[in-house]
C-alpha cells in the first residue's frame, strides 16, 4: 500500500514537473524578441473574412482571411532568428466560398480584391497567339473559353498557355464535349484548374455541377467596341468576356492599358477566385 502511494506521488511530481516547466517556457518565450516580432507582425497582417453574398442572379463570392500561426512560426525560427519569409499562416475560410456554390452562378469576385478576370473566347485560334502574345508583354494572364472540340484541336498550344498561368474555360453546352474537356484538362495536370462559363446560349450549371466544376457568368460580353464597353462598365470583381476576332486583337492592349490605369489588377479566374 506504501509502495502504491509513492507511485502516486511521484506521477503527480512529474505532471507538475512537466507543467511548470511548459509554463517557465511560455513566460520566457513571450518576452523573447522573436515571439515579440511574431505577435507585432501577426496584429498587423492578420484579416477576417471579407463575405460574399448572394443574389437573385447569382453568387458574389468573398474574399478568405488569414492569422499568422504564431506557435508554429516561433518554431520556425528558433535558432534563425526573426524571419518572415518563415511566417506559417492559417486561412479564415469564408461561407460563401467555391465549395459551397457549385449550385449557383458565380457573376462576381469580391471587390475587395480590386480586380477584374478578362475571358477571350476562342474561335479558331487563328488570332490567338497574337492575342496572348500582347497579354504577355504586359504581365497580364487572361482566360481562355473554349469548347471540347476546340481544346482537342488546338491541345498543343492551350497546354502551353495553361501551364504559363492563363485559365483554360469551358464555354459549350453539350454534355459529351463538356467530357472531352475534361478528360484532356486531367491530361494537363491530375488537378487542374476547371470551370465552366455560360454564354447565355444554354443553362449549363446543373450539367456543370454534375461534374463538380463551378460555373461563371455575365452580361458583360463584348464582340466589339471593347475598350468603350469595358470603359463605360467597368467595375471591380466584374468578368470581361471578348471574342477571338480582329477588333480584340487591335484594342486589347489599350483596354489592358485602360484597366491598368484605373489602378485595377487583372487576373486569372483562378487567382481572383481563390
Amino acid at each position: 500500500m506504501k509502495k502504491y502511494f509513492e507511485y502516486i506521488g511521484l506521477i503527480a511530481l512529474t505532471c507538475f514537473s512537466f507543467y511548470y516547466t511548459e509554463r517557465v517556457t511560455k513566460i520566457m518565450n513571450s518576452k523573447d524578441p522573436i515571439m515579440l516580432n511574431i505577435k507585432e507582425y501577426s496584429e498587423v497582417v492578420s484579416t477576417d473574412c471579407k463575405e460574399g453574398y448572394i443574389t437573385s442572379d447569382g453568387v458574389v463570392l468573398g474574399v478568405n482571411g488569414k492569422t499568422v500561426d504564431i506557435t508554429e512560426s516561433y518554431s520556425n525560427m528558433q535558432g534563425l532568428g526573426y524571419n518572415e519569409d518563415l511566417m506559417v499562416f492559417n486561412e479564415v475560410e469564408c461561407k460563401v466560398n467555391l465549395d459551397s456554390t457549385l449550385d449557383n452562378y458565380i457573376i462576381k469576385g469580391n471587390e475587395a480584391k480590386n480586380s477584374v478576370s478578362l475571358f477571350i473566347n476562342v474561335n479558331d485560334a487563328s488570332i490567338l497567339e497574337k492575342i496572348v502574345n500582347i497579354a504577355e508583354s504586359k504581365n497580364v494572364k487572361l482566360n481562355l473559353i473554349v469548347t471540347g472540340s476546340v481544346l482537342e484541336t488546338h491541345e498543343q498550344y492551350l497546354k502551353t498557355v495553361y501551364d504559363k498561368g492563363y485559365d483554360i474555360v469551358y464555354g459549350g453546352v453539350e454534355e459529351n464535349d463538356l467530357k472531352k474537356y475534361i478528360k484532356i484538362m486531367k491530361e494537363f495536370e491530375k488537378d487542374s484548374r476547371k470551370y465552366c462559363i455560360n454564354l447565355g446560349i444554354k443553362d449549363t450549371l446543373d450539367m456543370c455541377k454534375k461534374n463538380n466544376i463551378n460555373s461563371i457568368k455575365t452580361d458583360k460580353i463584348y464582340t466589339k467596341d471593347i475598350l468603350l464597353n469595358t470603359k463605360t462598365n467597368l467595375e471591380k470583381g466584374s468578368f470581361y468576356i471578348y471574342k477571338e476576332n480582329n477588333i480584340t486583337l487591335k484594342e486589347i492592349s489599350s483596354t489592358i492599358n485602360f484597366i491598368e490605369g484605373k489602378q485595377l489588377k487583372i487576373m486569372s479566374i483562378t487567382d481572383m477566385l481563390n
